[in-house]
């Protein structure tokens, strides 16, 4: 009051002027800490945020707080969908060791054989030699399809169940068309060697070259199949059931198979391989592979083709996948063994048809090039030929005529002299 009045002021207006000054001062701290009105606007963003965190939080709290069991279970839900979405494509969300509730990534499976974990695995058949158990059914044989093999009394006390599948490979799809027969018969006809043959004759001979070219295509590309331990490529929908891939890189050594319903509570089972055998001979091609501990089973697959002849006497090639099972090791169901061996059979029958057709392509595609440069070699030889004939025959028809209409070519001499009439020669 006193103030005011020595001011000759009333105390209102007073108060309204000190209120206005410091007003004016607090936006000048703000404007000279912040660097301008429009940083002052940015500083005010995290503290709205934040107010806004903390009312969802409390919220929140509130809600749980009313709720504990509904609260409870969102976040157990929220924390399991945010450790599936992170595990899912990194290995599949592994449940135990070597099951996993989803199909497991190609590249997780690729990299399981070369960590140390994997290298420090021994062979899961306690006192069975790696690679023995195969050696037992080695010469049995039969027909296509699925079927367990009968044990004998002297292979049970070493075995326990043996099941096995057998594909014939169709080749012949990769035999020629009967004109390409008669064209390759008109080419023999042509030949010497076959002049003194008859026609029905030469037809045989023909097709027995090109049944066995066949042959031998189709066995050469099964045995690239088993090299590249390519199994299963065209196993059937869905194909995230049953997947065989070998260790990445050069040494094919390891391998994990992963089957749907071979794991716990029926998801996907990891079984780690590993090579105990190879066997690579002028008729038969063959890997034999056995179970190392940390799977599900206990056994020995093998992997094999072969030349073989058929009720008809003719060479045909068969793919064979069986699984043996030791009397003493872990038993897996015989409906997915049989579902296992069958699949596998399956794909590299495919595997090995579309490799042959690929080849069969490449060799029709390489001989119709060699045949087509031939032919314009051919062409372009003959046009340079007659080029110049026609050149050589214009030169001597020019000189012809231009002997004809002058009377003094035949006594032409490069020095320039001419021969004298009756004298002697005075060029050089």
């Amino acid at each position: 009051m006193k103030l005011a009045e020595a001011n000759g002021m009333k105390p209102e207006e007073l108060g309204e002027l000190l209120m206005r000054n410091r007003r004016d001062m607090e936006m000048a701290q703000g404007g000279s800490s912040g660097g301008g009105g429009g940083s002052g606007v940015m500083d005010s963003l995290p503290r709205k945020m934040i107010r806004i965190l903390a009312t969802f939080a409390m919220v929140a709290f509130k809600s749980a707080s009313a709720n504990p069991r509904a609260a409870t279970l969102v976040i157990l839900v929220f924390f399991s969908i945010a450790y599936l979405s992170i595990s899912a494509p990194r290995n599949g969300v592994l449940i135990s060791r070597g099951t996993t509730l989803l199909s497991p990534p190609g590249d997780f499976l690729k990299a399981y054989p070369s960590n140390d974990r994997f290298n420090g695995l021994k062979s899961s058949m306690n006192g069975v030699k790696s690679g023995s158990l195969s050696k037992i059914i080695l010469d049995e044989e039969g027909h296509d399809g699925v079927r367990t093999i009968p044990l004998s009394t002297k292979q049970k006390k070493t075995l326990s169940h043996v099941v096995s599948a057998k594909k014939s490979i169709p080749f012949e799809a990769l035999l020629p068309s009967e004109e390409e027969l008669d064209l390759m018969c008109e080419k023999e006809k042509e030949s010497k060697a076959f002049a003194s043959m008859d026609e029905e004759s030469i037809v045989k001979l023909v097709e027995g070259k090109a049944w066995e070219e066949c042959v031998d295509m189709a066995f050469s590309s099964a045995e690239d199949i088993i090299t590249a331990r390519r199994f299963s490529e065209f196993i059937p929908e869905p194909s995230s059931r049953i997947r065989f891939l070998p260790r990445s890189g050069l040494k094919k050594d390891a391998a994990t198979m992963v089957v749907k319903g071979m794991g716990k509570f029926g998801r996907y089972g990891i079984q780690p391989l590993r090579v105990a055998s190879e066997v690579e001979t002028e008729d038969i091609s063959s890997v034999v592979f056995y179970t190392l501990k940390g799977g599900h089973f206990d056994g020995e697959i093998k992997v094999s083709v072969e030349r073989c002849i058929d009720e008809d006497d003719d060479t045909n090639i068969a793919i064979s996948v069986s699984l043996a099972i030791p009397k003493s090791g872990r038993k897996i169901n015989a409906r997915l063994a049989s579902k296992i061996v069958d699949s596998l059979a399956t794909s590299i029958a495919s595997s090995t048809m579309t490799v042959a057709k690929q080849t069969l392509s490449r060799r029709l595609q390489s001989t119709l090039y060699r045949g087509k440069a031939r032919s314009r070699a051919t062409e372009k030889r003959q046009i340079a030929f007659n080029n110049m004939k026609k050149m050589e025959d214009m030169a001597r028809e020019r000189r012809r005529r231009w002997q004809r209409g002058n009377s003094d070519a035949g006594r032409y001499r490069p020095s320039g002299f001419r021969k004298p009439e009756g004298g002697p020669s005075r060029a050089f």
